[in-house]
């Protein structure tokens, strides 16, 4: 893989998609049965009124509370992407210079001092989604690194590269899962 040097800034909307996906990760089984349970009411509720069968209001219920349960989810999450945008030592809007080799990885903010520079295997994990990598340096830092800033030809080295060296500790959601 050639060097690649990508100068950006992230923006609040790169933050938002990349917290988003955080919550959906980390509540993707509840989240799964929160939809499956809505879909079953919402089919039910049709049933009842259609008078194909008795009432059993304890399904409209469930479905009720895990419809309440994911409002509360999704008004959470916003609370704390504007909590940490309000942060002193937010990084949204700061420039960011990255420099991706085939074993390495730099990641650079002049602007708050940040120079950190990793083996790609050592890498935690790096998540890819429709319009930003996810570079998760150890279990408690990520960085985005935005499509924007990299061409077709460098997102597909970028992918293969880390494929590569990364192997079950790389996900792609433009990949097949093996």
């Amino acid at each position: 893989m050639e060097k690649i040097q990508a100068e950006f800034e992230v923006t609040v909307g790169d933050f938002r998609k990349a917290f988003y996906f955080g919550t959906f990760l980390r509540h993707r089984r509840p989240l799964q049965i929160m939809f499956v349970v809505l879909a079953v009411g919402v089919l039910y509720a049709i049933g009842m009124q259609m008078g194909l069968g008795p009432g059993n209001y304890l399904v409209l219920f469930l479905a009720a509370a895990y419809l309440v349960w994911g409002l509360l989810l999704l008004a959470g999450t916003e609370r704390n992407i504007r909590r940490s945008l309000r942060a002193p030592g937010c990084l949204i809007g700061s420039r960011y210079v990255m420099t991706l080799e085939s074993h390495r990885i730099r990641i650079q903010i002049p602007a708050r001092k940040v120079d950190i520079t990793k083996q790609v295997n050592q890498l935690a994990c790096v998540f890819e989604l429709s319009q930003l990598f996810l570079i998760y340096v150890d279990s408690q830092q990520v960085y985005l690194l935005p499509h924007r800033s990299l061409t077709e030809q460098q997102r597909l080295a970028l992918r293969k590269n880390f494929r590569e060296r990364l192997e079950d500790r790389f996900s792609s959601r433009f990949e097949k899962r093996r």
